[in-house]
């Protein structure tokens, strides 16, 4: 993968190369990240990204390794190894242990037959050093000029030393080892403006998924996702028929405390039982997840977990509310929770059937005193 050794447009040839490899790697991530979603599962998608990256590169950089070793031209792809020491140092941010490094290096160098070399342990450190280098340059990002700037210097100046020690060791022209230079800076920009534009893209993606599910005010998820998950789940549990439970619950006299103490003091309430709920739910089960769907008004979905199961977690729920201490602006204030709670049956045809019948559940705890758990 360099200037000299292409036997077409060379410049042509390898942006196609390195943007099919990126393309490859954002579409298996792509592909991982939906995977885990359709199954339900938790999904952090920055992790399973670098995950995937790192094993990804690896084995790139291994077979295109084990494809040139012993051949006489088997330096035409350092400047790929180049390309995978930036991408994830710089573009995953990956943080590896040094001894990682060192493993990894001393594996290719066996690939290589490399270790009688001194020139070649010379060209080990400086790669390693060229990784935390991008890695201390990606931190510092602060204008998007400046910071390509940094990238471009930093990068080339390890590029410059890197081809140096192989010229050097297989005795390369110095028109050669410049060419080198200039196709590296090349195909460094190439990545540049390719995957700083795909994690752009992605990140504003993932900002109006989350302004989309999530309520801006308690940051738990909205009525607009709980509608999507409980369709999916509702569908799923028909078919596999895996047990549902839907909790649903409201705020106690919640207009009063508006009335009496403001809106400000109205919205402490929700977050800080919407976070205290949360916190309860991580405990419980990371899976499980806590809505607002309404204006005072929550509601939880225990996938795969019948009443009797859920029992005891709803009514921990609404015993850590109403134990928990809520003051604000000098005010103590007292917050329960009234609760409905139903189970996916058989005969339910549609999500309402489910709903409903939580939703009167709710409304029988309300009428009979409030503070209450009713199972319907």
């Amino acid at each position: 993968m360099t200037w000299s050794q292409w036997f077409v447009t060379p410049a042509i040839t390898s942006l196609f190369f390195l943007l099919g490899v990126l393309t490859l790697y954002w579409f298996l991530t792509n592909q991982i990240i939906r995977w885990f979603k359709k199954h339900g599962r938790h999904v952090d998608a920055v992790k399973i990204r670098t995950n995937v990256g790192v094993i990804y590169m690896v084995l790139l950089n291994l077979g295109v390794q084990l494809a040139v070793n012993g051949t006489a031209n088997s330096w035409v792809f350092i400047n790929f190894q180049i390309f995978a020491i930036v991408f994830v140092s710089y573009f995953l941010q990956l943080n590896i242990h040094f001894w990682e490094l060192a493993v990894a290096v001393l594996l290719f160098m066996s690939v290589n037959g490399t270790f009688a070399y001194f020139l070649s342990w010379l060209y080990a450190i400086v790669l390693v050093g060229l990784f935390y280098v991008m890695s201390v340059v990606r931190t510092h990002r602060h204008h998007s000029w400046v910071d390509y700037l940094d990238y471009t210097l930093a990068s080339l100046a390890g590029s410059t030393i890197l081809w140096g020690v192989i010229g050097k060791r297989l005795s390369l022209s110095t028109p050669l080892v410049l060419w080198e230079l200039l196709f590296s800076f090349f195909i460094l920009t190439i990545m540049y403006v390719y995957v700083d534009s795909l994690m752009s893209g992605a990140a504003t993606l993932a900002q109006l998924t989350y302004t989309t599910n999530y309520d801006e005010l308690t940051k738990v998820k909205n009525y607009f996702a709980f509608k999507n998950d409980f369709g999916e789940l509702f569908q799923r549990s028909k078919i596999t028929a895996q047990p549902l439970t839907l909790m649903l619950f409201d705020i106690d006299h919640f207009k009063h405390v508006n009335d009496t103490y403001g809106h400000l003091t109205g919205d402490y309430v929700l977050s800080h039982t919407a976070a205290l709920i949360s916190m309860q739910l991580q405990e419980i089960d990371p899976h499980l997840h806590l809505y607002r769907t309404g204006g005072e008004e929550f509601t939880i979905l225990f996938n795969n977990y019948t009443t009797d199961q859920a029992k005891a977690h709803v009514q921990a729920i609404a015993d850590g509310v109403r134990e928990a201490d809520f003051k604000h602006n000098g005010h103590d204030i007292h917050v329960s929770i009234s609760v409905g709670v139903t189970q996916l049956q058989t005969a339910d045809q549609g999500q309402l059937d489910v709903y409903r019948r939580a939703d009167q559940s709710l409304y029988f705890s309300k009428r009979n005193g409030r503070d209450q758990v009713t199972f319907g």
